[in-house]
This record gives structure tokens, C-alpha cells and sequence, in this order.
């Protein structure tokens, strides 16, 4: 807990990613009011926004602070099951510390996927705890509970628990080590449908919700595009400088690393005892395995970091393991390059890294703003658009579902407590197929049908649709704000290329 808070306390107000972070912050927001994520806004699989709205009801605010506290405080479950299956394999107690701190830097960035990081973290204890006995039928329906709960938070983990699984009863068998299917897979589909049982509730209990999750499994292979792994042979660190070149080369190289120290760890164990530190390095890996999809799909570095920390668990125990053979040498070594490369790739991310870098260059491009109660920084950009949003939004008289934003920034529904009349992120996929038809349809509907108030397009980040944009708005917004009274507020070009237009 002391290791969460730290890194929670230090960089909480830093920084504010109203597109994905503000999408978390929102559908919590709007679940503690009643409403159903997936049935009533576009979301992922509920469970994270259950549990943000247990920490709401709890704390009595709903605020960006309190999101982050529900995000960090999965997070220190993580860290616990991580700290748990450490010292039941007998790892040494400062080894130990050292390990927690380091995977706390690593839960740092990025804030709004720590529960996927959390849930890797705990599918490396799960597995481990099945290696330690795995001819017990318990310990696999306790990790098949844990697969379903984890599908209801996120059904790609869920997914990556279940492959986990069964890469350990793969290697188990290839080992010697026999569990037949009915004292290991039977348990471990029974824990499965009690831990996902929640979820079939929602099914019965909620009118529409059915058809709603039907649609997003259908979605969820367009929810993002394929981009290539950076391995070092292609990386793009040639066209940055400095910290931006380094840290750029050190994700190029985990890239490669994470995946071999998996393969070969796997082997090693193939071929030995599975008991103590490396049933833990064994266990990190067939859980790090199948998560390496969720990194490699989309292969930017927010995504890589959401996955590979049981890379992390996984070298840690390797050379504790190394190092209580009397192999010290080679195992300190080994933890230090590894310690090395992910300082490298995570450090340059961190919100309080960035601020400080920002601020050391240009502190006059920072700037305040008071977020329920507490204040947060931010680029001034930023700051500008959403002060700018919040003085017209309320100028023109707010009501619940009066605001308009595009093409992804949920954040400011949640920064202006109203709702969408839009599912956010639906809109935005549309958009990122640059079907100009559909975009044309998508803002013509609410602006001819809604009583809104105010509109806000966030123009650069829609360079492909800015002259159809501009068209509807000019054709169908600026008539109405004449016949009215209305006035169309232009932010400077210099500070953000943004429109704001009032209507009712």
C-alpha cells in the first residue's frame, strides 16, 4: 500500500488524458448514477466500473482524485498478489521490496489501463499457486474463479488467463506431471462460470444489455488498428532526440526481450523441478505469454506497458533463483539490466517525468485547473479548451445532455457532470474509418434533433473531415445561433484549432 500511495501522491495532478483516461472517469461517473455501461454508453466489460463506483459510494465523491484512487487501489491488489506469491516461493524479503517498487514505477504509466497491469500480475500468482500443487482441484478452481472475474473486468483477460491455463496444463503434462482433465480443467471451468457469474446476472437482470454485449464482442476486433512491433531492426528512434531516443530504443528492445525470456524460461522449466523462485519465473511466463497479444496488437507503448509486467516478475525470480544457487553474479547482473531497461521505457512516461521535462523547457506552456474541488496541471492547450468549454456550456444555460463533444473526448462530459447524448467511443470508430458519409450523419442527428446547447470539435485532431465539418456546422449551427441571439466563439489558431458553437 505504501508503495501505491507514493507513486498515486507524487504524480496524481499531473496531466489529464481526457480521451481514454477521461472515458474511464465518465462511464464511472455515470454508473454510480444508476445508468448500465455497455447497455447505455459504448464501454468495456463493467467490472472496472463497479469497482470505481464502490470507491465513489465510499469516499462520497466522484471526482478525477477519486477515479485515479479506484484505479490505483486495484492496482495495490496487484502488487499484493505479486508480493504473496514472492515470499510463498521463498524470495528473499529485500528482493522482495525491491521487486514492489520496481513494478510500482511500472503502474505509473499509463494511469487508465492499471487494471489490466493489476490483472497480469494477478494471472503470475494465480499460475504459480496452480504450479506449486497443481494436483489439487482446489487451486484450479480458485484460478478459474479468478479467470471469470477477470473477464468481467476486461474480456481480453479473462481470455489471457484462460490460454494461461492452459499452457500450464500443457506443460505439466509435457513434464511428467500428469493432471488429467477432470481433476484440472473441469475445476477450472466450474470457478469460471462462478467468477463470471456476475455477468450473466446483468444479462438477466437488465433489459437490452444482452444484445448491447453481444454487439461490443462483435466490435471489439475494431476497437483499435494493428500497428507494427518496434523491434530494434525497425524502430523510429532515429527521428527523436535525446530521452524521447532513449526511451524509444529501450521499448524497441524490451520488445524483443519479453518474449525470449518467456521461451526460455518456459524451457528451463519443461525440463526441471517446478518449485520455488523458478515456479515463479515459470508461472510469470505462461501468464506474460498470451498478454503479449494485447501488447503486440496495437504496438504502441501505452499498449506494451499495460502488459508485459509479468516480464518484470519473471526476470526477478529467475535471478533470485540464480543468486540463492550461488550463481550471485550472474543473477545481480541480471537484475540490474532488466531493472535498466524498464526504468528506461517507463521513467521518460511518467506524468511527473513528463511535467518536469515540460517545465524545465517552457513552464509558461503549463498551467492550473481546479477539477472537482482539486487542482490538477496541464498543458495550457488544454487547460484553455476545457475553461473555454465549461464558461460556454454554462453560459447558454446547462442542462443534463445539452453538450456535444468530438470526436474523442469523454473526459469533458465527466469535467462538465452531463452526459453524452452519443456513445463517445462508437462515434470515434466511425470517424477512424474516415467514413465521411457516416460522420456527416453522426453530427447532423444530434444537432437537428437534441435541444444542445453547445458544441465543441476539437478540429486538429480531425484534419481528414475539417471542411465537411465546418459545413455542418456553418450550414446548420451558425442559423440558429443568429435567429437566436447565439454567438460562435472561435479559440485563437495559436493556443488550439478548436470551434465551439452554441445552438439550442
Amino acid at each position: 500500500m505504501l508503495c501505491i500511495a507514493a507513486v498515486l501522491f507524487l504524480q496524481y495532478r499531473y496531466g489529464f488524458n481526457w480521451g481514454d483516461e477521461g472515458w474511464l472517469w465518465y462511464i464511472s461517473k455515470r454508473a454510480a448514477l444508476g445508468e448500465v455501461p455497455v447497455r447505455d454508453y459504448f464501454s468495456y466489460d463493467p467490472g472496472r466500473y463497479y469497482w470505481s463506483v464502490a470507491i465513489f459510494k465510499l469516499l462520497g465523491r466522484s471526482g478525477l482524485f477519486e477515479q485515479l484512487l479506484a484505479s490505483y487501489l486495484f492496482g495495490a491488489i496487484g502488487l499484493a498478489a505479486s508480493y504473496m506469491a514472492m515470499a510463498r516461493v521463498g524470495v528473499g524479503r529485500s528482493w522482495r521490496l525491491g521487486i514492489l517498487l520496481l513494478l510500482g514505477v511500472a503502474l505509473g504509466f499509463p494511469r487508465h489501463k492499471i487494471f489490466e497491469q493489476s490483472l497480469s500480475l494477478i494471472a503470475t500468482a494465480g499460475i504459480t499457486f496452480v504450479l506449486d500443487n497443481p494436483e489439487k482441484q482446489r487451486r484450479w478452481f480458485i484460478y478459474g474463479i479468478a479467470t471469470g472475474l477477470a473477464a468481467l473486468i476486461g474480456r481480453n483477460s479473462g481470455l489471457y488467463f484462460a490460454v494461461a491455463s492452459l499452457l500450464t496444463f500443457i506443460l505439466l503434462r509435457l513434464g511428467g506431471r500428469t493432471p488429467t482433465v477432470k481433476a484440472s480443467l473441469v475445476p477450472l471451468l466450474g470457478g469460471i462460470a462462478i467468477g463470471y457469474s456476475p455477468m450473466l446476472f446483468m444479462m438477466l437482470r437488465f433489459r437490452g444489455f444482452t444484445s448491447a454485449f453481444i454487439d461490443s464482442v462483435l466490435l471489439t476486433p475494431k476497437w483499435s488498428w494493428q500497428l507494427r512491433i518496434p523491434f530494434p531492426w525497425r524502430s523510429h528512434a532515429g527521428s527523436l532526440h535525446g530521452l524521447d531516443a532513449w526511451q524509444m530504443h529501450a521499448v524497441s528492445w524490451l520488445c524483443l526481450v519479453a518474449p525470449l525470456t518467456y521461451l526460455f524460461i518456459i524451457w528451463v522449466g519443461y525440463k526441471s523441478e517446478l518449485k520455488g523462485p523458478r515456479a515463479l519465473a515459470v508461472g510469470a511466463s505462461l501468464a506474460g505469454l498470451p498478454y503479449l497479444h494485447h501488447a503486440f496488437y496495437h504496438a504502441d507503448f501505452p499498449h506494451i506497458a499495460q502488459a508485459v509486467l509479468p516480464f518484470i516478475v519473471a526476470v526477478a525470480a529467475l535471478s533470485y533463483h540464480s543468486w540463492a544457487a550461488g550463481r550471485g553474479q550472474w543473477g545481480l547482473a541480471c537484475f540490474a539490466s532488466m531493472t535498466f531497461l524498464v526504468l528506461s521505457s517507463w521513467l521518460p512516461m511518467e506524468p511527473l517525468v513528463q511535467h518536469l521535462r515540460i517545465e524545465s523547457r517552457s513552464p509558461q506552456s503549463l498551467a492550473q485547473i481546479a477539477i472537482d474541488g482539486r487542482k490538477f496541471e496541464m498543458s495550457t492547450n488544454q487547460a484553455t479548451v476545457m475553461n473555454a468549454a465549461k464558461a460556454s456550456f454554462e453560459s447558454c444555460g446547462p442542462h443534463d445532455g445539452s453538450f456535444l463533444e468530438a470526436p474523442f473526448y469523454p473526459g469533458l462530459y465527466a469535467f462538465l457532470n452531463t452526459r453524452s447524448r452519443t456513445r463517445p467511443r462508437l462515434f470515434c470508430l466511425i470517424l477512424k474509418r474516415r467514413l465521411t458519409a457516416r460522420t456527416g450523419c453522426a453530427l447532423n442527428a444530434p444537432i437537428r434533433s437534441w435541444w444542445t446547447t453547445s458544441i465543441l470539435i476539437i478540429v486538429a485532431a480531425m484534419r481528414s473531415f475539417r471542411q465537411d465539418l465546418n459545413s455542418i456546422i456553418h450550414r446548420k449551427c451558425v442559423p440558429a445561433c443568429n435567429k437566436l441571439g447565439r454567438r460562435e466563439t472561435y479559440i485563437p489558431r495559436g493556443i488550439c484549432t478548436t470551434l465551439v458553437a452554441f445552438m439550442t
